[in-house]
């Protein structure tokens, strides 16, 4: 049976992942920038009668939102599996660069998994909101008012997560880039990433940087730095993280098959090599004996 392998299947469904969920995502986004488009003045004065209109669409769209949310989780946890698999590919098992690799890996798992708590967090703080605004009396007080500030402040919290996930992307394309340009040439390897591959990975952290420095940008002008980080989640999430996850999967198989075999060739070759390290210099057997007689025959002459 032969043991190819065109594409890796993790790839694959990260890429996948982030195609649909960032496209419902965005899609959300944009449909909520639509119905806010000149009501932001009643947004700012809390206006009863629009923040009852508001929380009623949300109502309508909690299961949407809930999961795009579930799944976009999901998505950038899958990627730590590829990452991490290629940082150790490049580690040559944690032999070379150990530092800047083992980096990489604890910012994919960190990021990934603050990112899944948030939006576990998000999404059942949303929830609880949502079931307030239905079966809690509301209008005999200042509750609209009070509902919409405490959301806007968890809403607050997601921003700063997704923001560090950009910062972290960027610090991760950039040091896997770094370090297939070196393999690249040092050449003292059968199985090298492509040079090309880690290119279009600079131009993704470029780009994520850039959804960085937007988003933290967003609290000076809202309006502007929000339609930048939409766009520049377009290009990023749905078509070049994508892509850039398909080719590494066309590349991890092969990569995987060259170094088993150069870690079987090393085991295989590790026992002589043992033995030989471990075998005592020649003579010292013979010479031990040698004395030890010498020293019986002294001490029968003694006595």
């Amino acid at each position: 049976m032969s043991n190819k392998q065109v594409i890796d299947p993790i790839c694959v469904i990260s890429a996948l992942l982030f195609v649909v969920t960032n496209s419902m995502d965005i899609a959300s986004k944009f449909t909520f920038m639509d119905r806010r488009q000149g009501k932001w003045e009643l947004h700012k004065s809390l206006d009863v009668s629009y923040l009852k209109d508001e929380w009623d669409h949300r109502h309508r769209n909690s299961a949407f939102e809930t999961v795009t949310g579930l799944l976009g989780a999901v998505a950038w946890f899958s990627l730590c599996i590829p990452i991490i698999e290629t940082s150790w590919f490049l580690s040559r098992g944690g032999k070379k660069r150990t530092g800047s690799h083992a980096f990489v890996c604890i910012l994919a798992i960190g990021a990934s998994s603050i990112e899944l708590i948030a939006k576990l967090m998000y999404v059942g703080m949303s929830d609880t909101q949502e079931f307030i605004a239905t079966n809690f009396a509301l209008d005999d007080w200042d509750g609209w008012k009070t509902l919409e500030i405490v959301h806007s402040v968890v809403y607050g919290v997601l921003i700063w997560i997704d923001a560090f996930e950009y910062f972290a992307m960027f610090l991760i394309m950039s040091l896997i880039g770094l370090s297939v340009w070196k393999e690249n040439r040092e050449g003292d390897g059968s199985f090298i990433f492509d040079k090309k591959w880690a290119g279009f990975g600079f131009l993704i952290g470029l780009v994520s940087i850039l959804e960085f420095s937007a988003a933290v940008l967003r609290f000076v002008s809202w309006k502007l730095f929000s339609k930048m980080v939409l766009y520049l989640s377009i290009f990023n999430s749905v078509i070049a993280l994508p892509i850039w996850l398909l080719l590494l999967g066309l590349q991890l198989p092969v990569v995987r098959r060259g170094f088993e075999i150069s870690t079987e060739v090393s085991l295989s070759s590790q026992p002589a090599d043992s033995v030989k390290a471990n075998e005592p210099p020649s003579g010292t057997f013979e010479l031990t004996e040698n004395n030890f007689k010498s020293d019986v025959v002294s001490g029968g002459e003694l006595s």
